[in-house]
């Protein structure tokens, strides 16, 4: 959470051009829990972020509940432009860059390694209401990232000498990952469990179930396998295609006959937060 940040000139309403920056394209989606803020802070329902590799330019769209909504109640989104949590400002994740956004202004800030100072902002744009912050920025002013990690924060922070502090964190652990060539998390590799575990058999059914995502380093406190929100088969044996059944089509009956020695390759498509990736796998019938 990046407090240190100055207020630095007016909330721009430019929401139309903050979207007709980047082309129309499928974009990181990433969620976040409902009704999960504490201390009255805004209440972030949802991320969007959309990336026009050609330009550089990014947008990030923050939904949810009276977010932004005063001095008081404030928006910060940080990113770690290099995905690395061991790198940047250490207390805050890895984070390089932040934003700052309340009802009638905003600031951009860097790690220069010691504090948050400003940042060159020819390109940023912020705009919306407390349902919606647009924040649009080129990678130009990010370090020419291509893979980053983020994070959004509402803070409640009474300016009546209280002590009392709301807050919520999207996500809830470590931070969301965004690639430029995904336009999504960057799916470095997917963890497979096969039926059986030996691999196909002639004559038998085979089973392909993806278990696990691999994602940049996120800084996240829990392990927890990350799984794909779907997933598909597409499968050949030789030059035969198989058709597959069950989840996601990755069941697959092997022919009795001239089986033994083929290879079978299934191809497997994974979803996640808006990236995919399709990876082939290759087994030898036995």
């Amino acid at each position: 959470m990046s407090i240190q940040l100055k207020r630095a000139g007016p909330l721009l309403a430019v929401l139309a051009l903050a979207l007709s920056l980047v082309p129309a394209a499928s974009s990181g989606t990433y969620g976040d829990a409902t009704g999960d803020s504490i201390g009255g802070a805004g209440d972030v329902t949802g991320v969007a972020v959309t990336g026009d590799k050609g330009s550089g330019q990014l947008v990030f769209r923050i939904a949810g509940v009276n977010i932004a909504s005063s001095e008081e109640n404030v928006l910060f989104v940080d990113i770690d432009s290099d995905a690395n949590p061991t790198t940047g400002n250490l207390l805050d994740g890895g984070n390089d860059y932040s934003f700052y956004v309340d009802d009638t202004s905003y600031g951009f800030a860097r790690w220069d390694g010691a504090d948050w100072v400003r940042a060159s902002n020819s390109t940023v744009r912020v705009s919306g209401g407390t349902s919606l912050i647009t924040i649009s920025v080129n990678r130009s002013e990010l370090g020419n990232t291509s893979d980053f990690n983020f994070d959004v924060t509402t803070l409640a922070m009474p300016l009546s000498g209280s002590t009392s502090l709301g807050i919520d964190s999207a996500p809830d652990d470590g931070s969301y990952n965004y690639s430029f060539d995904s336009n999504g998390p960057l799916i470095t590799s997917v963890d497979v469990r096969t039926t059986p575990s030996g691999g196909p058999r002639a004559g038998k059914m085979f089973t392909l179930q993806p278990t696990a995502l691999h994602l940049p380093p996120d800084g996240r406190t829990n392990a927890s396998a990350i799984a794909p929100e779907s997933y598909s088969c597409a499968a050949k044996l030789g030059a035969r295609k198989l058709t597959g059944t069950g989840t996601g089509s990755c069941s697959f009956a092997i022919p009795k006959k001239k089986s033994r020695g083929k290879s079978l390759v299934v191809q497997v498509t994974v979803n996640y937060q808006g990236a995919t990736k399709v990876i082939p796998y290759t087994f030898r019938v036995r």
